[in-house]
């Protein structure tokens, strides 16, 4: 079950502005930046000293022995000996890092100095919210390895308050936000049942400006952070429900690098995470090439003679209006691509939570899939085979954004997703039928179960639909009992998919009929 105690959800609405309000909003946000980066360098120092100190290196030493030796404890005496010893070494970090003023409340200390040198500008609330940012990212740089940096000119896109008492705060009497003395209206449409409600029913935690460039110019939003569950959304004034409560019942996820198979006791679907995403990539490789064109025939001396970039001096690159001008369409056009993806995301996981609220799913590295191949391989000619896998597919489509959109939704139901051990599950290999497992080629996208011919990711889902509660394998008596009801749905969707126009990506093995 889900650990959050007190749900939380975002509202965000679009903020109505005047130029001279834009001016300021840009004027704060660059001031916030400055704060950010003068924070970031006061911590980034005593990281450095404290990393230098005899004590730390001894610390973290023994913290890194003692570690390993837990790792490879066998017995329970073992295990709680060198428990104590981490508590112990824990402990002794966390003296260091307070000495080196390495905390949240150190840095408030820090940023209040430089703050009050802007007070008409940012207020101590939102100064302290910034000074967790740069907390947070020294936590990153401190356990996980990850590299701090400071902010450039323009990157920083969103400012927030702690609470809606005092700073950035929003009224809802007459819907307007109010800092350091702007009132900026709140855009809130006559038929949007489901923002009054959120906005009549629930407490306000804090109000978040966020900063987008859309079509070159600045707009500005309001991101209102409330407790509670969002309400169902509804279509009209007589409080129609858009969607269908969630049911009861188990749904297993087969999810790719650009498609997912979905399996439930009432209906099975195979569809592409974004159809329309390789209009987007079409229009994108065109701007860049225009860019590529550009950039040549600017800087024609910094290109050898059979189109290369000069290596070993520096170069100095001239830009038109007219590359400046592409650069900026570039811009948007990720930004629609982006925009569209979540909003497809979102569609399916809505789709999704219609058949069920036990959601299970195969356990996946991504970010592993989308690594090149260590591994050195040659074809049957002897040629090296190319070392990329799946690193374009998951970023364009972006699978892992959907599973986290289902977990976020599966929340507000206070539960979460089962995510199956992958590596003892084996779906794409297994056989109900003859309880066997065999490999697959990725091009082999049909098997034969029990005289069927079944669409292998949608099997696939269907045994993962099916797992047992260790979540280790699937549970075949659950297979036997619910086969039947399965196969007619996978022969009914299919015949419904050969009958349709549109193009499927060959991933899918889907044939038209004639």
């Amino acid at each position: 079950m889900a650990k959050e105690k007190n749900p939380t959800f975002i509202l965000e609405l679009k903020l109505s502005t005047e130029l001279w309000q834009t001016h300021i909003l840009n004027t704060r946000f660059e001031v916030a930046r400055k704060l950010y980066n003068i924070t970031l360098s006061y911590a980034l120092k005593q990281l450095r000293r404290m990393k230098e100190s005899k004590q730390y290196r001894q610390n973290i030493h023994e913290y890194r022995k003692y570690k390993s030796l837990f790792m490879k404890a066998k017995t329970k005496k073992e295990e709680q000996l060198y428990k104590k010893e981490l508590t112990v070494r824990k402990q002794a970090l966390n003296t260091l890092r307070k000495s080196h003023q390495l905390t949240k409340f150190s840095l408030h200390g820090v940023i209040a100095k430089h703050q009050r040198n802007y007070n008409t500008h940012i207020d101590s609330h939102t100064g302290q919210k910034i000074a967790d940012a740069v907390c947070k990212s020294m936590e990153e740089a401190l356990f996980k390895g990850n590299k701090a940096h400071f902010k450039k000119y323009g990157t920083l896109t969103s400012v927030e308050g702690k609470t809606n008492a005092s700073g950035i705060r929003f009224k809802k009497e007459d819907n307007t936000l109010y800092w350091l003395g702007l009132k900026l209206p709140v855009i809130i449409r006559e038929n949007d049942l489901f923002s009054q409600e959120c906005i009549a029913n629930h407490r306000m935690k804090y109000c978040r400006i966020v900063k987008k460039v859309i079509r070159g110019k600045d707009v500005f939003y309001i991101q209102l952070v409330m407790a509670g569950i969002p309400p169902a959304k509804r279509i009209n004034t007589t409080g129609e429900f858009r969607h269908k409560i969630t049911p009861s019942g188990r749904v297993g996820i087969d999810i790719g690098t650009s498609t997912v198979a979905v399996s439930s006791k009432t209906e099975v679907f195979l569809q592409p995470l974004a159809p329309k995403l390789p209009q987007f990539d079409q229009e994108k490789r065109r701007l860049l090439r225009k860019l590529d064109r550009s950039k040549r025939s600017m800087n024609s001396h910094n290109f050898n003679e059979d189109g290369t970039i000069k290596l070993g001096v520096k170069l100095v690159w001239k830009r038109s209006k007219n590359y400046i001008k592409t650069l900026y369409q570039l811009k948007e056009l990720y930004r629609k691509r982006s925009v569209y993806v979540k909003e497809q995301h979102s569609k399916i996981a809505n789709h999704i939570l219609r058949c069920g609220d036990e959601v299970y799913v195969e356990k996946m590295s991504f970010k592993g899939l989308a690594k090149r191949s260590k591994m050195t391989k040659h074809n049957k000619k002897g040629k090296l085979q190319s070392k990329k896998r799946f690193g374009t597919s998951i970023g364009s489509y972006a699978p892992a954004l959907l599973i986290s959109i289902i977990n976020q939704k599966l929340g507000y139901l206070n539960k979460e997703i089962y995510k199956i051990n992958t590596y003892t599950f084996k779906a794409s290999q297994y056989n109900h039928i003859t309880d066997t497992y065999q490999k697959k080629k990725l091009s082999m996208r049909w098997t034969a179960i029990a005289h069927h011919r079944i669409q292998r990711d949608l099997y696939s889902a269907f045994l993962i639909m099916n797992s047992n509660l260790d979540l280790k394998k699937t549970n075949r008596g659950l297979c036997k009992r619910t086969f039947d009801g399965f196969i007619k749905l996978h022969n009914k969707y299919i015949d419904g998919l050969k009958l349709q126009t549109e193009v499927f990506p060959s991933s899918m093995g889907i044939k038209k009929a004639n």
